[in-house]
């Protein structure tokens, strides 16, 4: 059994076809179907066509119906029997008792079909007879009723066939006059000619107004072109050869309008193979002819701004062969015109370039991306040019690449501009390096011994000396540099008789010697025959200036060969003797300065160990005067006159104040003289020493001494810094004003943390056996005398300062601050000065040298001290000390 058709596109736009029946069809259809209920006397008769959705009927007989759905009647399973399908009573099968057609109107109780097969087996519908009793059909009816199905097909592909046959003309139609074609034909023996399919159209007349006459169709045809007609017709029929009818000429409209046709035609023969007539199609190419003429003019105006262009122009197909070149492309490439084409033009890239250039060629054509390139050209002369290239693809009507255009522009003076730049931006990074070499060292053989052997080397001379000039106008070659075939002269000692004191002064001055050719060259006879001595061809001499001085000469030497030196060279040479005199006056400079460093650290020690051989040996005699000053006040205060105890009271206190000057001194000369080794130092047991030292004071005072807990371990002479400790609160004790005194230490190292975030300070008192005691008070002033409760002090913040702690320094930063009496900004930097005092002896005691000693001892750990204060506002002296790691040697 066959399955329902599908009918997709193909089969379904076949069925509209049937279903479309012209009147021809339809009335022929409508016989066969009333012939077919009369031979099989049923009052119904159909032919149904059926698609995938539905069942039509558009031929009847006793049927009302027009249409169906697939589930409804019998026909749908008809279509896909083989032949013949009859059911003689509905009613009887149960396949058929249900459905509407047989439960409802008409009450169908019998179906006789035939499927509608077409050539290509597909079925399209049915030629069915119904009948409203049960029956049967006799074997000359079944027969019958097969005969009429096949009629039934037969009329369906006539149709068919009709449609497809006026569809072809119609399209034929269409494409003549989208095409602007027309056809004729002339008839040789009558000379009349019959215009088809549009030809009238082509001449802008209107349908039937054409007379027939091969006279009017000659007289169309444009003046010009008419005679070469006539030929090429004349020439076709006498030698029986079509392809003279092949042509392209202009018809003289009506109108006066031009129209460009292109006409091929065909000679018809008889049966003695006489020609008797011209079939010919003309089509309309006035726009393609108007297009190829304004591309002809086009081209001669490219090919005339090609020839006048300033740059090179050549066009090559895909095959890489050469088209067209331009005049100024022959002139980059060296080629002529003929050269060029085919395959000639390669030879004018540069033969290291080829490659390059066609592997870039060829992935911008894949890539579908413009060609642009630099490379070279190679004359047949061995000039090299460079270009840059440019290439796009053309494209033909398809879209497809035809061939390739490109420009080439001569970029050569470029090229040599950008040489030259970077050579210059090699020279001058070279000179840098080797200015650098030349004054790394300030030792003066060094610099010499470097320099020549960078010159030689940068100038690639054979010869390069150090000239030093003598005071008696004579010099010596100091420093050499040398090739193994060229004459070494270093040590000579060489007198010029030529080299007058003018020249010296000239050189003083700036000037620059240069000879290319010994031989040649406008000097004097001594000065040649001086030279020849050295074997010199060539030289360049350049002055060695030393703070204005003309120091000596820096020459190079060319031996082997003339050598014509440029002015990139000259210059230079003299730019790298401005470096050597530069180098050499600051080694002169350092000589002199080591010299009188050397000279200061002497006189330095001479003066400490002075200092301490004067008050050591002072020390006797001055405890001497003093004790026999004392026992002298002691024993006659009172029995001299008042005059002689006012003598007696100065002698003694100047000898007391002697004793203690010559003291400071010792300790001043003992920071360096009795020096211990750097050890680790705990600053809070230190700051506990310093502070029982002061104990007296503070108790006297009444001083609140705080400190930042906990202080931390220093590398240094814990002698020197509990001595620093002390000196600065003591000082801070001394300067008091009328206030408790009031002072903190206080510490910070380089992290970033503690300077945000700053460090908590633990406040102190000494109780009378001297033992530091902590203070929770939150920072309140203690008892008199020093003695403060246990605790601990709320955090503390460094006071504010100039001085810029970054987090990768390595040091500590201390500072001892106070509420005294302040200084003054301009003695700030006065009072670390050894015997500088601000205030007079009756006011402050004291001899002026415990800060310089401060100062001393942290220069000697390799840190610094200064001080920030604001009258009657306090004072806070500030400290570094490095870590292990930056402590001095």
């Amino acid at each position: 059994m066959k399955s329902l058709p599908t009918h997709e596109a193909a089969p379904l736009t076949a069925l509209q076809q049937y279903q479309s029946l012209n009147t021809e069809t339809k009335t022929a259809l409508n016989h066969l179907v009333q012939l077919t209920a009369t031979i099989c006397e049923t009052p119904i008769a159909a032919i149904n066509f059926i698609d995938a959705n539905r069942q039509y009927f558009p031929v009847k007989v006793g049927w009302e119906i027009d249409e169906l759905p697939l589930n409804v009647g019998i026909c749908p399973t008809c279509i896909q029997q083989e032949n013949i399908f009859i059911v003689a009573d509905t009613l009887g099968n149960t396949q058929w008792a249900e459905n509407p057609l047989v439960t409802e109107p008409p009450h169908i109780r019998f179906y006789a079909g035939v499927p509608l097969t077409l050539p290509t087996t597909e079925a399209m519908g049915t030629l069915c007879v119904m009948d409203l009793h049960p029956r049967q059909l006799n074997a000359t009816q079944i027969q019958t009723l097969q005969i009429l199905g096949q009629q039934v097909v037969t009329q369906l592909q006539l149709q068919q066939a009709q449609y497809k046959h006026q569809t072809l003309k119609l399209k034929q139609q269409r494409a003549f006059v989208a095409a602007m074609m027309g056809s004729w034909e002339l008839n040789l023996l009558t000379h009349k000619m019959n215009w088809l399919d549009g030809l009238e159209r082509l001449f802008d007349m209107e349908p039937g107004s054409f007379d027939g006459n091969y006279h009017t169709f000659i007289n169309f045809i444009h003046p010009e072109d008419r005679q070469r007609v006539l030929n090429a017709i004349s020439s076709a029929i006498e030698q029986h050869d079509d392809s003279h009818l092949d042509l392209e000429f202009r018809f003289v409209l009506p109108n006066r309008h031009i129209r460009w046709s292109n006409t091929k035609g065909q000679i018809i023969y008889n049966q003695e193979h006489q020609p008797v007539g011209i079939n010919a199609l003309d089509q309309d190419i006035t726009n393609c002819k108007q297009t190829e003429l304004a591309l002809r003019s086009s081209e001669r105006r490219y090919a005339s701004l090609a020839q006048a262009a300033p740059v090179g122009i050549f066009r090559i197909n895909t095959q890489g062969n050469c088209l067209y070149v331009n005049e100024r492309w022959c002139e980059i490439a060296g080629l002529s015109y003929q050269q060029a084409l085919g395959e000639g033009w390669v030879r004018a890239i540069h033969p290291d370039d080829r490659e390059n250039m066609f592997r870039t060629w060829y992935e911008s054509a894949q890539q579908h991306i413009p060609f642009q390139l630099e490379y070279r050209f190679q004359r047949p002369d061995g000039t090299i040019t460079w270009v840059f290239g440019q290439a796009v693809a053309e494209k033909n009507y398809t879209q497809e690449i035809a061939s390739y255009i490109s420009i080439i522009t001569d970029i050569s003076e470029q090229k040599q501009a950008e040489s030259e730049l970077r050579q210059q931006n090699q020279r001058s990074q070279l000179l840098a390096e080797i200015a650098q070499n030349i004054r790394q060292s300030l030792h003066t053989e060094e610099i010499l011994r470097t320099a020549v052997a960078e010159v030689k080397e940068l100038l690639q001379v054979d010869r390069v000396i150090i000239f030093k000039l003598l005071p008696d106008g004579s010099g010596r070659i100091v420093k050499e540099a040398v090739v193994a075939n060229c004459m070494p002269i270093l040590g000579r000692h060489m007198i010029d008789h030529c080299f007058r004191e003018d020249y010296q002064e000239a050189y003083r001055l700036g000037r620059i010697s240069t000879i290319d050719d010994l031989e040649t060259a406008n000097i004097q006879g001594c000065h040649r025959e001086f030279l020849r001595k050295m074997d010199v061809r060539a030289h360049i001499v350049v002055p060695i200036l030393c703070l204005d001085k003309l120091w000596g000469l820096m020459v190079a030497h060319q031996c082997s060969c003339p050598r014509k030196w440029n002015s990139v060279e000259i210059d230079l040479l003299q730019q790298l003797a401005n470096q050597i005199g530069i180098a050499l006056s600051q080694a002169e400079l350092l000589e002199q300065e080591t010299k009188q460093r050397e000279e200061l650290s002497r006189s330095n020690a001479d003066l400490e160990r002075f200092a301490y051989v004067a008050s050591h040996d002072l020390q006797e005699p001055l405890r001497m005067v003093t004790s026999y000053l004392q026992l002298l006040e002691r024993k006659y205060k009172g029995q001299l006159d008042s005059k002689a105890d006012q003598f007696i009271g100065y002698a003694v206190d100047g000898a007391r104040r002697m004793q203690t000057l010559i003291n400071d001194l010792l300790s001043y000369s003992r920071v360096s003289t009795r020096a211990q080794p750097f050890q680790t130092v705990d600053c809070e047991k230190i700051l506990s020493v310093a502070i029982a030292n002061l104990k007296i004071a503070i108790e006297e005072s009444g001083a609140v001494i705080t400190h930042d807990a906990p202080l931390p371990e220093v590398i240094g002479d814990k002698t020197q810094i509990a001595q620093l400790l002390q000196n600065l609160i003591g000082n801070a004790i001394k300067f008091r004003g009328e206030q408790t005194p009031q002072i903190h230490i206080g510490c910070v190292g380089g992290d970033e943390e503690g300077r945000r975030e700053g460090v908590r300070s633990s406040e102190f008192g000494v109780r009378s056996d001297g033992v530091m005691e902590g203070r929770s008070d939150g920072g309140k002033e203690g008892s008199r005398g020093g003695v403060s409760p246990p605790g601990v002090s709320p955090p503390r913040l460094a006071p504010k300062t100039s001085y810029e702690l970054s987090s990768n320094q390595t040091e500590w930063l201390f500072w001892v601050s106070d509420n005294g009496i302040g200084i003054e900004s301009q003695y700030c930097d006065r009072i670390f000065v050894i015997f500088q005092r601000l205030h007079t002896r009756d006011k402050y005691s004291g001899t002026g040298i415990g800060l310089a000693i401060c100062k001393k001892i942290v220069e000697r750990h390799g840190g610094r001290i200064w001080v920030e204060s604001e009258p009657g506002q306090g004072t806070t002296f500030f400290f570094t000390i490095p870590c292990a790691a930056e402590m001095p040697s």
